[in-house]
């Protein structure tokens, strides 16, 4: 029996197989996996030694966390492990410029793509080997629209196959990971009754990874574990946003590509990872132990290595966040930037985000672009969650989300980026102030907020804070 043959039945071989054998052979069913690491933490510590059971001091996890995280080391472990595959295969996915990408509608007329059903897949999947059905999971797909469209699951099939490990070992096994995240349907009023639940957009800001990685097309993995009614570990997997202070943090669009970049990923390939070193962010945050940031490309060449019988453990360069200082020394609040939904017409459809921009910056706050539309003259335009990641790194100051009448949000769409801009030292909150409550999911309203949740708005907390909810209340007469 061959240790390919061995790798299609035991998830242990699968990564014993990604080791020893090249990549352009490590193929399972002939798909090939161009890089390999378990999705399984407990498989890498039976490869290197361990024991396969959890033990109290986590010494069995490869991931070198921030001491702040210990004590949820085991959930922060496979949160990152989880966004990590996602993300490399969503990455893999990004067209590279404006795509004729298969997309499906949903009820809201949202698209939904390859993409998002391969992430959710690999990303639940991840999740599930380490808890079970002793977790709550609640994700944004389901499997139905691939049960009746065999091409459109082949695609998705062959994506996961292409980046991921072979232990998702049938087609069969992808559906059924996709309906792990169905613990609440939509159509569902049953009650949760687990005290954990693992909320997860697979690509939030779909849209986004549509335009295209030239173009800056901005998307985001988001993963909250809510326990007793609170966020207590998110992850925000943005593979496509540039690092702190490279030069696409400064282009129009915001993270398009430099000539040098695109010529440099050309010549380059994938052929050492999917990330390149100018960007690819993961936030991780836990309650009361902060909000960190990593390049995805240090982190993914890290499990690389440890996939290694023969690795020793290494520091992994761990940034803690903070928000810009929120009592005007660092900045003014009509200096602060404005974070933002690229689709106006969701975020913003009636215009309330510019006149509240005009309270906070002045008359001369708005400019008109080359098209005769009106915009915010401080602001940054990107899809995804990754806006809390910017607000709590200190790229931006404010964040509004004012849908449209009726429209309340969903869990996932709220809760990762709640609590990573929350332990940076920054707020969030309704329109008027109150804090958003996580306490009942599934009751009653299923996966999402209260209904008077009208609207989000982040920013950095204090004097800026007020500054948002004061002119919201002045711009609708309130």
């Amino acid at each position: 029996m061959t240790l390919l043959m061995l790798a299609r039945g035991c998830p242990k071989f699968a990564a014993m197989a990604a080791i020893l054998l090249p990549s352009s052979v490590a193929a399972f069913g002939g798909r090939c996996h161009s890089l390999h690491f378990s999705t399984s933490i407990r498989t890498l510590s039976v490869l290197r030694g361990g024991s396969s059971s959890a033990t109290s001091d986590h010494q069995y996890l490869p991931i070198s966390l921030p001491d702040t995280f210990k004590e949820r080391a085991e959930d922060v472990h496979v949160a990152l492990l989880s966004v990590l595959h996602a993300s490399r295969v969503t990455r893999h996915l990004q067209p590279i410029g404006s795509s004729d990408i298969q997309t499906l509608s949903k009820k809201d007329a949202s698209p939904v793509t390859v993409g998002d059903f391969a992430s959710q897949a690999v990303a639940l999947h991840t999740i599930h080997n380490t808890f079970g059905n002793s977790d709550t999971y609640i994700a944004e797909e389901g499997s139905d629209a691939l049960r009746n469209d065999e091409e459109l699951l082949e695609k998705v099939w062959g994506a996961v196959n292409h980046v991921h490990t072979g232990d998702l070992n049938s087609e069969e096994d992808l559906l059924k990971a996709i309906d792990y995240g169905q613990g609440i349907g939509e159509e569902d009023q049953s009650l949760v009754t687990k005290r954990r639940v693992w909320a997860l957009d697979p690509i939030d800001g779909t849209k986004g990874f549509l335009r295209g990685r030239e173009f800056g097309g901005q998307y985001c993995i988001a993963l909250a574990l809510i326990e007793d009614g609170e966020p207590v570990v998110s992850v925000l997997g943005c593979p496509n946003l540039p690092l702190p202070s490279t030069e696409s943090t400064k282009a129009i669009p915001y993270g398009a590509w430099s000539e040098n970049e695109v010529k440099n990923d050309a010549a380059t390939g994938s052929s050492n990872g999917l990330f390149s070193s100018s960007r690819g962010c993961l936030f991780v945050a836990v309650r009361g132990g902060g909000t960190y940031e990593i390049p995805l490309h240090i982190l993914e060449k890290y499990l690389l290595e440890q996939s290694s019988p023969e690795s020793t453990s290494a520091n992994l360069p761990w940034k803690r966040l903070h928000v810009t200082a929120n009592d005007g020394t660092a900045k003014a609040k009509h200096e602060a930037t404005f974070c933002l939904g690229v689709e106006r017409g969701f975020s913003d459809p009636k215009g309330t985000v510019l006149k509240i921009a005009q309270v906070i910056h002045g008359p001369d706050a708005l400019i008109v672009d080359d098209d005769g539309i009106k915009d915010i003259k401080n602001s940054i335009r990107m899809d995804g969650q990754g806006k809390y990641g910017l607000l709590a790194r200190g790229d931006a100051e404010y964040f509004l989300r004012l849908p449209k009448d009726g429209y309340v949000d969903w869990i996932w769409d709220v809760a990762a980026g709640y609590l990573c801009l929350k332990e940076a030292g920054g707020k969030m909150s309704d329109v008027n102030g109150r804090g958003i409550d996580f306490s009942d999911i599934g009751k009653g309203r299923k996966a999402k907020l209260p209904d008077h949740v009208k609207g989000i708005f982040g920013s950095n907390g204090g004097m800026f804070h007020d500054a948002l909810v004061n002119a919201y209340a002045e711009v609708n007469g309130c």
